[in-house]
C-alpha cells in the first residue's frame, strides 16, 4: 500500500513537472522536423488544398510558437497540423507517461457520447450515479458552451479524409468528445449541463463532477449499454425475398473471411433472396483483401479497382527489402515507388490466399449497402467498388473515407526529439480508378438516412429499417 501511495505521489509530481513549458527553440526544431518528415513521407499533405494553400496553413501555426509552451498547447498545434494532411490514417499520440500524469487529473467530463443526427446523445456515464440523467439524453451545452460552438473548437483536430465532415461526426463520440474538450478549454472540476430527455421538451440544467480519465472503465458504466445488430457479424431473413448481412470490420483476426462469405452466400442462394441487404455503416475497414473478396460475391465482373499504388521514396527505401514489399512487386522508378499492376484489381486478396467464389454463389439480385461516417477505410472501398459498377443502391451517410481513395497501408512512427510526441504517418497512396467531379468527398447515399435520436435509445437500426420498408412498400 505504501508503495502504490508513493508511486502516486511521484505521478502527481511529475505531471506538474510535466506542465513545464517547452522553449520556442525547441518548439520549432520539433515542429519543422514533423513538417519535414510529412513531406517526406506523406502523399496527402498537398491533396487536396495544393501546396501554397497548405504551406500557407503551416506557416500560420508556426506563427504561433513564439513563445514557451506546455506540452499538452504544444500537442495541440500539432493536431492542427496534422487535420491538414487531409488524411484520416495519420495520427498523433502525447508520450505515454504524459497520458498517464494526464489521465490521473480530475478534469474530464464523465460521460460518452454519440452524435446523431446532429444530437449529442449521452451513452454511458462512468463518475457518480445521477438520477436525474438518463442514457440517451440529449446534451445542449456544457458549462455555458452551446454544442455548435463546442463542435467548431474540436472539429479541426480531428483528421479526416479530404474534406469528409461525417466522419468527425462519428470520431467526435465515445471517450474522443471528454478527450478533446480538455485538451480545447483546460481544466475543469465540474460540468454544467444543459440537456432533454427523449419525449420531453424540457430543458433540464445539472451539475456533475469531473472525473480521472482513468475512470472510463467498464466496471464503472453506469448505463446498460444497447446492442445494435451492425456491430455484429450477422446474417438474418427478414422474409421469403429478403436478406440483411452486417459486416462490421474487414479486420477481425478471429474470423475466417472466406468460410464467412461463403457460407452466407450459400444461405442467400438456396433461400433464393431477391433483395439483399448489407450493412457497413459500422465497417472501418481493416486487412487489405476482405473488402475484395465480398465484392467478388456481387459480381461476375473484374475491376481495376485503383488507378496506381504508390510510395514516396524515403519510406520504399527504408521498407523495400521487406517480404511485403517484394510479393507485392513494389519498383522505384523517377521519383516515385509503385506497387506491381496485377494488385490494383479487385480480385488481388493480399496475401491472404483466397480462392475467386464458385460461379454458382455469385449474388445477383437486388442490392442495398448501408454506409455512415464510420464506413472508413477499406469499408469506403468496399462501397467505392460498389458505386464505380453501380452495383447497388446507398442507404445511410456519406462514407467517412473519401471515394478518390486514401493514404493508409504501410506506417512510419516518428517521435518528435524534444516533446517526444509521436506521429503515425501512413505512407501508401491508394489511388482508386475514379475521377469524381468533387474531390475529397466520400460515397454518398442514394437515401440520406442518419440514426435518429428516438431509434439509438430504443436500440433500432434506423437505416436497416428504412431500406426493408422502401424494399417493401
Amino acid at each position: 500500500m505504501r508503495i502504490f501511495l508513493l508511486l502516486i505521489s511521484i505521478l502527481f509530481i511529475s505531471y506538474g513537472n510535466a506542465q513545464n513549458k517547452i522553449k520556442p527553440k525547441k518548439l520549432n526544431e520539433d515542429f519543422d522536423y514533423l513538417i519535414t518528415e510529412l513531406k517526406l513521407q506523406h502523399q496527402g499533405l498537398y491533396q487536396y488544398t495544393g501546396e501554397n494553400n497548405t504551406d500557407a496553413k503551416i506557416d500560420s501555426i508556426r506563427e504561433t510558437l513564439k513563445t514557451s509552451q506546455t506540452k499538452l498547447e504544444f500537442y495541440e498545434k500539432l493536431r492542427y497540423v496534422i487535420g491538414l494532411t487531409n488524411e484520416g490514417h495519420t495520427s498523433i499520440e502525447l508520450p505515454k507517461w504524459t497520458m498517464i500524469k494526464l489521465g490521473l487529473s480530475k478534469s474530464f467530463l464523465p460521460l460518452t457520447v454519440k452524435l446523431s443526427d446532429g444530437n449529442l446523445i449521452a451513452t454511458q456515464n462512468y463518475g457518480k450515479n445521477i438520477d436525474d440523467l438518463d442514457k440517451g439524453a440529449k446534451i445542449i451545452s456544457v458549462n455555458g458552451r452551446k454544442l455548435n460552438e463546442i463542435l467548431k473548437r474540436l472539429y479541426p483536430l480531428i483528421p479526416s479524409d479530404g474534406f469528409n465532415i461525417t466522419s468527425k461526426q462519428e470520431w467526435i463520440g465515445g471517450l474522443n468528445f471528454s478527450l478533446l474538450y480538455r485538451l480545447v478549454y483546460g481544466k475543469e472540476k465540474k460540468y454544467e449541463l444543459q440537456f432533454q430527455e427523449l419525449g420531453n421538451g424540457e430543458i433540464q440544467t445539472l451539475t456533475i463532477p469531473a472525473i480521472r480519465f482513468t475512470k472510463f472503465k467498464t466496471k464503472n458504466a453506469k448505463f446498460k449499454s444497447i446492442q445494435f445488430d451492425y456491430n455484429d457479424f450477422k446474417f438474418e431473413q427478414i422474409n421469403d425475398s429478403i436478406a440483411y448481412l452486417s459486416i462490421p470490420s474487414f479486420g477481425n483476426d478471429n474470423l475466417d473471411y472466406e468460410k464467412f462469405y461463403q457460407s452466407n452466400f450459400k444461405k442467400i442462394d438456396s433461400l433464393d433472396i431477391k433483395h439483399l441487404i448489407i450493412d457497413i455503416q459500422a465497417n472501418g475497414g481493416g486487412t487489405e483483401g476482405n473488402e475484395n473478396l465480398l465484392f467478388s460475391y456481387l459480381t461476375n465482373k473484374v475491376v481495376q479497382k485503383y488507378k496506381q499504388v504508390t510510395m514516396l521514396p524515403k519510406p520504399y527505401q527504408i521498407n523495400k527489402n521487406k517480404q511485403g514489399y517484394i510479393e507485392d512487386k513494389w519498383t522505384f522508378k523517377d521519383t516515385i515507388a509503385k506497387r506491381g499492376n496485377f494488385t490494383l484489381d479487385s480480385n488481388y486478396y493480399s496475401d491472404l490466399g483466397y480462392e475467386s467464389p464458385q460461379k454458382g454463389l455469385i449474388y445477383k439480385g437486388e442490392l442495398y449497402v448501408l454506409t455512415s461516417g464510420k464506413t472508413f477505410s477499406g469499408g469506403a472501398e468496399f462501397a467505392g467498388l460498389i458505386k464505380m459498377t453501380d452495383r447497388g443502391l446507398f442507404i445511410g451517410e456519406e462514407t467517412g473515407g473519401a471515394y478518390e481513395g486514401n493514404v493508409s497501408g504501410y506506417s512510419e512512427y516518428v517521435k518528435l526529439p524534444n516533446s517526444k510526441i509521436e506521429v503515425k504517418i501512413p505512407t501508401v497512396h491508394f489511388q482508386v480508378n475514379v475521377s469524381p467531379k468533387i474531390k475529397g468527398r466520400g460515397v454518398k447515399p442514394d437515401y440520406n438516412v442518419p440514426q435518429t435520436w428516438e431509434d439509438y435509445v430504443n436500440g433500432k437500426n434506423t437505416k436497416k429499417d428504412f431500406a426493408i420498408k422502401t424494399i417493401t412498400e
